[in-house]
Formats: C-alpha cells, structure tokens, sequence
C-alpha cells in the first residue's frame, strides 16, 4: 500500500504474483523470476517420447483469463491479454502471451496445466484468490464513490502510529483542521497497535508503542486541540530512538501534566491498547494513516490541511461557516523508513 505503513503483513496476491509473472519486466510489469535457459531446449516437436503433447485449450484460457485479472489488480486498469502459442521446455509448459499487443509475457506451467512455475497452491487455488481479490477491489471502489453519510457533528478517525512517516504527515496537515472544526466535529486519534494478553506491538518497534499510548493518554485528558498541540511537537523534535524521555518536554511546553501521564500509562496501559485493537479491528485498519469519517475512508490520496478539511466538510448535514476558510493545501514530505 503506497503510502502507508502496514501493521499486518501476510501472503499477498502480490506476493503471488511475485511467483507467478515470468517477462521482460516492461513498465507496470514484473522483472523476470526465472531464467528460461536454465529450463532446457525448446522441444518444438511438442511430444513426450512417442506420445504427442495436446494441450488442454481450456485451461490455457482459464490461465490467460487470470493473467489478465491479475494485470487488472496489478496496474487498477483493464489489459488485454491474448494467448498466442505454446512450447515445451524440459517437463514444463511455455504459454507465451502478449499484453495490449505488444508486450510479451511467458508462464510455466507443468504438463498437467495445474501448477504455475513457483507458485506454491495450485493453479485453482490462485484462480479462486484472484476471484476474490476482483471481488474485494470492486467493493473498496464501490465504498470509495460511495458518498459519505452526513451529520450534525461527523465523527472522524485518524489511525495512526506514532512515528510512521506518512501518519506523522497527515497528522501535521491535521494541525489546522482541528483548530478550526474541533468544536464541530468529533475527531479522535486511534493508534494501530497489535496483539493481546499483554503482549503488544507497534510497528516500528516498542518506544513507539510507549508513544501511542502516552499520545492517547493526552487526547483522553485534555482532548482534541491539546492532544494535537502535543502530537505535532512530538513529530518535530522527538524520533523513535529518543521518543521516551523527548516527550516529557514537549508535554511540558504545552502545559501537560507529566506525572499524570506517567501514573494512568503505569495503571491504564492494557486498558488503553485494548480499546485501540478493538478500534482498527472494528474498521478493519492496519495502514497509517487512515481516515475515517463518518464510516467512510479518505481515498483522494492528497495529504493536506485543505484536503482534509473539505473531506470533513462533506459529512456535515450543513456545512459550518469554518468549511468556507481556505487552509494549506501543500503536503508534507516523508521522512525515515516504513517499517
């Protein structure tokens, strides 16, 4: 996910396709996993000692449709993928394809057409988690143009992590937002934080995870504008490596009460993980930054206060006088690594 740190990882359809896609690494598509030379001579004869080879055209239509579907998820843009011939190499199958009419693209399939080359589940088992993929994309889109529900107070969800990059820059670009429609709206900050029975973890190690539960901790005390005082503060002069003694002075600059924050993260720590587990898993989140308003994400990609402003702007039954204040529409810059 461009532009997110993940919380979460497992295989991928990505990750499948990794294995899957054997070409000449053109454009939007993948660089080559194999080297055809290592597979042996082209056997142009297509025979298997005296029986000749026939292969199924069914299945190289179902394998050309996938390739196709894929592609789609690959780039979010309709390809044509057309089946041009076969060849044999060593005990495999070489379908030759080409995408758009121009781009060539190889896959290695074993005789019987039920396995690709390195792909680790048959190939009705990546048709099905490919299906599924199509499925789900048609339902992020359709949520996507979907307009938000409105109300008289929207509730919006910043999920975040500490020190991921791209949060730290929607929470700056948030800085102002929140100083205008704070009253107007019910803003809360939610950090994306895993596991349970104690043992938790955030993602770029366990001072940020000390971080998102002191950060919490201030918007629980003194809510929105304090909460975002001290955040944006903390993304300017604290890292991850020093996060648990930089923050006591920057609370301080905004009239936090330290010991305060120290006694409820010594008595509330699990209490206040909980709560934000239950969150990202109650709206199926695991990238920061995500927001959500009103049940609906922010899609536009644009990370700026003026952007954010006018996404929250749209979940009001009527829009407060503050919607017509034009803010900052520059976006940050990342810094430091994803993970």
């Amino acid at each position: 996910m461009a532009g997110k740190d993940i919380e979460m990882n497992g295989m991928t359809l990505f990750a499948l396709i990794l294995a899957l896609v054997v070409g000449l690494g053109v454009g939007y598509y993948l660089y080559s996993m194999l080297n055809p030379a290592a597979l042996g001579s082209v056997d142009n004869t297509c025979s298997i000692g005296a029986a000749t080879f026939t292969p199924d055209m069914n299945k190289i239509g179902e394998i050309g449709s996938t390739f196709q579907d894929i592609v789609f998820l690959q780039t979010g843009a309709q390809h044509t993928v057309q089946y041009l011939n076969y060849s044999l190499e060593g005990d495999l199958v070489a379908l030759d394809f080409v995408v758009d009419g121009s781009y060539p693209q190889t896959l290695y399939v074993t005789k019987d057409m039920n396995y690709l080359l390195q792909q680790p589940t048959s190939f009705a088992d990546l048709k099905k988690q490919v299906a599924d993929a199509k499925t789900q994309a048609a339902a992020d889109l359709e949520a996507a143009n979907k307009p938000a529900v409105k109300s008289d107070k929207p509730q919006v969800l910043l999920f975040v992590m500490a020190f991921c990059p791209y949060g730290n820059i929607a929470e700056n670009a948030f800085y102002d937002v929140v100083a205008l429609l704070s009253d107007k709206m019910a803003f809360e900050p939610v950090y994306i934080i895993s596991g349970s029975n104690g043992n938790y973890q955030s993602l770029h190690g366990p001072t940020e995870l000390n971080q998102d539960v002191r950060e919490k901790i201030v918007y629980n005390t003194y809510g929105a504008k304090k909460w975002m005082a001290f955040t944006f503060d903390v993304n300017a002069n604290c890292t991850v490596q020093n996060a648990d003694t930089c923050w006591k002075p920057a609370a301080e600059r905004h009239g936090i009460n330290t010991t305060m924050v120290e006694d409820k993260f010594a008595t509330d720590f699990n209490t206040i993980v909980e709560a934000e587990i239950a969150k990202s898993t109650q709206y199926n989140v695991q990238g920061s930054p995500t927001i959500i308003m009103n049940g609906k994400e922010y899609s536009s990609g644009t990370r700026s206060s003026e952007a954010f402003k006018q996404f929250v702007c749209s979940g009001f039954n009527t829009a407060p006088g503050e919607c017509s204040t034009t803010l900052s529409a520059t976006e940050g810059t990342a810094t430091g690594s994803c993970g």
